[in-house]
């Protein structure tokens, strides 16, 4: 096991995987129901959120014994290859059994990054995110992206850098890992990009992943079907950048981010890319399907829609994933009454003072309303997105109702514990004997129930907690608490 720890970051809030193979998916033969399979011992896409051994979507894996690929080739086994090849932030596949403890093993662990290349255009989207292109690809980073040789205030056209992060419906690349490797692009570089392919023309041997121009007409193609990339398909491409910023290939092949076709056991973390219904969509492209046996945490499923970031677990039958559950992988979930507006770009919650809701270009707005100039006083809010700092969340999604409620959710990172009070994104909870949470409201995130004490006892800085309330005037009834410690 690995003892170093680095201190967790966490991946960009909009956080999810890149497009796969256009429609994702296939039609099986036979029923599907949760639970069901045809095999393999694991498989868990998500990005690295700290070491020790290594934790992807909150499973500590063992990696004593696993072997590390990167970029298709072996470059190790064990821990010290983990620590050497990983990084906070960067979009892994571990391949090897977990278990219901949040604990596995894994026997390989395979990255790949999604570009690298020169920095086209640097947008300040607000304070705390930025808007690049990076080779015609769009990448948001934020203050939570893992910034290595760079930061988010001093990248620069023309850098060089490797990104690595989850995909959007709109294709933008949520960066989780940023590397500046590079001041400027030399001529003749190898340049790297995958992606879906489009706009495919078989005559000129040409195609486009989002923005980039694509030459591969004297690429090694041996491994693409009929030596032509099919419109839709995921592919990886090498090669250089000519004087006309096209990338000419020296490789094109297929990228398969799953590994398999059929597994009993597969978790994906990502953003969802297309939503036909609730029993019907697709998660950084992969189809999922869900049924009545499947367990919603931390969302209900009339909340679920493009956007939403989502992780998700059951078995995968010719590649269509059947959710045996569905949970949240926003680290900040808020619901209440809309207070006030005190900006164009802010809104304050009842109950939550002194915290401030952030809205950016980047935030969907759902429900009764599709902008924020059509929230109103009153409206009941529900928000998923990310913290920056102390009393402040920006928005990823907000969800809007033109009723009052007087439910309240706050889930989101302890920022202080002093006495009896627990301080989440600068709301302070009374969890002591006089404050309102009951003596049977207190419980640990998959693992049942807690007394006031053993809670008082275990959390600290830097764990998650969901609590839940209702107002009562301009407080919170608190009635409930769950601790999701950190590990």
């Amino acid at each position: 096991m690995i003892h170093k720890k680095p201190p967790m970051l966490v991946a960009s809030a909009a956080a999810a995987l890149l497009f796969l193979w256009g429609c994702s998916g296939g039609t099986g033969g036979g029923s599907l129901t949760a639970g069901g399979g045809i095999g393999g011992s694991g498989v868990t896409v998500g990005s690295v959120s700290k070491f020790g051994s290594v934790f992807v979507n909150d499973v500590e894996f063992n990696t004593a014994g696993a072997t590390v690929v990167v970029d298709g080739v072996e470059t190790g086994s064990g821990d010290q290859a983990v620590l050497d090849y990983l990084a906070v932030g960067k979009l892994v596949r571990i391949e090897g059994p977990s278990q219901d403890d949040a604990t596995g093993t894994a026997q390989r662990i395979v990255y790949n990054e999604d570009v690298i290349g020169p920095v086209q255009s640097v947008t300040v989207v607000d304070a705390n995110t930025s808007k690049l292109v990076v080779m015609g690809q769009t990448v948001i980073a934020d203050a939570q992206t893992n910034m290595v040789n760079t930061t988010l205030a001093t990248i620069a056209v023309g850098n060089v850098v490797e990104v690595s992060g989850f995909g959007d419906d709109q294709g933008f690349i949520h960066a989780g890992y940023l590397k500046k490797k590079a001041d400027v692009y030399i001529s003749g570089s190898e340049v790297q990009v995958r992606g879906a392919a489009a706009d495919v023309d078989t005559l000129l041997r040409t195609f486009k992943i989002s923005q980039l121009a694509i030459d591969y007409s004297t690429a090694d193609v041996s491994q693409l079907t009929d030596g032509d990339p099919q419109t839709g398909e995921f592919v990886e491409v090498k090669g250089t950048l000519d004087a006309g910023g096209t990338l000419v290939a020296t490789l094109v092949k297929p990228e398969d981010i799953l590994g398999v076709e059929n597994a009993d056991n597969v978790e994906i973390s990502g953003i969802v890319t297309l939503f036909n219904s609730i029993a019907d969509f697709e998660v950084g492209g992969i189809a999922v399907r869900t049924d009545g046996a499947t367990e919603f945490n931390d969302i209900l499923p009339e909340d679920i829609d493009v956007g939403s970031q989502l992780i998700v677990k059951g078995s995968l039958t010719n590649l269509i994933l059947l959710a045996d559950t569905v949970r949240s992988a926003a680290s900040v979930r808020i619901e209440s009454n809309v207070a006030a507006l005190p900006s164009a770009n802010s809104l304050t919650l009842e109950g939550l003072d002194p915290l401030t809701v952030s809205v950016n270009e980047l935030t969907k707005i759902l429900g009764a309303a599709d902008t924020i100039g059509g929230i109103e006083p009153g409206d009941h809010v529900k928000i998923f997105g990310t913290s920056f700092s102390s009393g402040n969340a920006t928005a990823s999604k907000i969800i809007v109702k033109k009723q009052s409620k007087d439910t309240v959710v706050l889930k989101g990172p302890v920022e202080a514990v002093a006495g009896d009070w627990t301080t989440v994104l600068g709301v302070g909870i009374d969890t002591g004997f006089t404050g309102p949470v009951p003596n049977n409201g207190f419980s640990l995130k998959n693992g049942g129930p807690l007394t006031r004490a053993e809670f008082q006892g275990r959390v600290s800085v830097g764990d998650s907690v969901n609590a839940k309330g209702s107002l009562i005037g301009a407080a919170v009834n608190w009635q409930s608490i769950e601790l999701g410690e950190s590990k």
